[in-house]
């Protein structure tokens, strides 16, 4: 499956194309760059040929009418609506390939263009999971603790997504290690009431509740339990049961579902894409958290299924320590080949890749304009005790 993204006139993108997203693609720059935005119109598009996939495995299985209405002002969520709506000249198209064949999603003019005409044989169909994990999860740990008195309350689309899955990762994960700062996290069941505990490993003091923990570990805590979740324990099975045979049962039409080919025989596959993953942590963990992710999603994930790991960040350290993960050699540690890795700076609107290949013919990620700051202070500093 090979991805392709186009966006034009979208917030602060005016002309982005990425032409192989990779399965481990990283995206960096300044602030308020474009770099979730960029994500979001991913996670979007995905999600829409996500529907067309299970639309057509069902026209495929005999269920003519089409169970889904894909409206692009249903779809937008907050800032993504905001940045669409308001620019007219805003297009997007987002191509996938397939044995050869090629299938694409198109906004353009107002209108969301699915490409209807393009039948997906069952070799080619996907079942596919989008996950977002937002860069406000540090929330998660005192919002669970006032679960009661958060009924009503919103936070944004993009944060109830990422909660919603935490739920039902906890649902199932009871207990994971968080080696990246040397602790644990538990789950556990009072009163009714999930509550989340943290202890150290070496058990040099007792757990406390997540919510009490220090500001880096309440945001990384939910990152490594759905990483860990989507790559190990989430049910095909079930969401198969829940988009397909419960709408079929509810529409009075399993007389009409005659299959081909059963939804746990299609390719499977999740794309998680992470803002920020650094957030609150030391440069030393955040290198550590990364090899935790690439390792759980890449290397010891369940075979049954594919990974995508998209993430945005403003971090300098994340982006060098790819280059380790190039050229790792040890089998216990995290690694990732140049076939597996896009890097892409967001800047003035567009992206530069930053992938590139040495006089040795070795590929590294190009981090020298990284230093800049680094080396700005260092120069104010010179001249400040001349």
């Amino acid at each position: 499956m090979k991805e392709s993204i186009e966006i034009r006139n979208v917030g602060p993108l005016r002309d982005v194309y990425i032409s192989d997203i990779k399965p481990l693609t990283v995206l960096i720059g300044e602030s308020a760059s474009g770099k979730s935005t960029l994500m979001k119109v991913l996670v979007l598009m995905r999600y829409v040929y996500k529907m067309l996939n299970i639309r057509w495995y069902l026209k495929n299985a005999g269920v003519t009418r089409s169970p889904f209405r894909l409206k692009i002002d249903r779809l937008l969520q907050d800032d993504l609506a905001i940045y669409v709506k308001r620019s007219e000249n805003a297009y997007i198209k987002y191509s996938v390939t397939v044995n050869g064949h090629t299938y694409s999603v198109e906004y353009t003019n107002g209108e969301l263009l699915t490409n209807e005409a393009a039948n997906i044989p069952n070799e080619d169909l996907y079942f596919l999971k989008e996950s977002w994990i937002s860069e406000t999860r540090n929330v998660i740990p005192m919002w669970s603790f006032k679960a009661p008195s958060n009924k009503k309350a919103e936070l944004g689309f993009y944060f109830h997504e990422t909660l919603y899955d935490f739920d039902k990762a906890t649902d199932v994960v009871k207990r994971i290690g968080l080696d990246y700062v040397g602790m644990n996290l538990r789950v556990a069941a009072q009163n009714g009431k999930k509550k989340y505990f943290v202890a150290p490993q070496d058990e040099s003091y007792e757990e406390i509740e997540l919510k009490d923990a220090s500001s880096g570990i309440q945001t990384s805590a939910p990152l490594a339990m759905l990483v860990y979740y989507f790559s190990h324990e989430y049910s095909f099975k079930e969401a198969g049961r829940r988009s397909i045979i419960d709408y079929l049962y509810e529409q009075d039409r399993l007389t009409m579902y005659r299959p081909e080919l059963e939804v746990m025989d299609l390719h499977k596959a999740v794309h998680i894409h992470i803002e920020e993953p650094e957030l609150s942590l030391f440069p030393n963990a955040q290198c550590k958290l990364m090899d935790e992710i690439v390792h759980t999603a890449f290397q010891a994930k369940r075979e049954d299924r594919s990974l995508g790991i998209m993430l945005a960040t403003h971090s300098p350290y994340i982006v060098n320590y790819l280059n380790v993960m190039l050229h790792q050699t040890q089998d216990q540690r995290a690694k990732v080949s140049a076939d597996q890795l896009g890097v892409f700076r967001i800047y003035e609107g567009q992206v530069q890749n930053l992938m590139a290949r040495t006089n040795a013919g070795k590929w590294l990620v190009n981090t020298a304009d990284m230093t800049e700051q680094m080396k700005a202070i260092y120069e104010e500093y010179q001249s400040l005790n001349r």
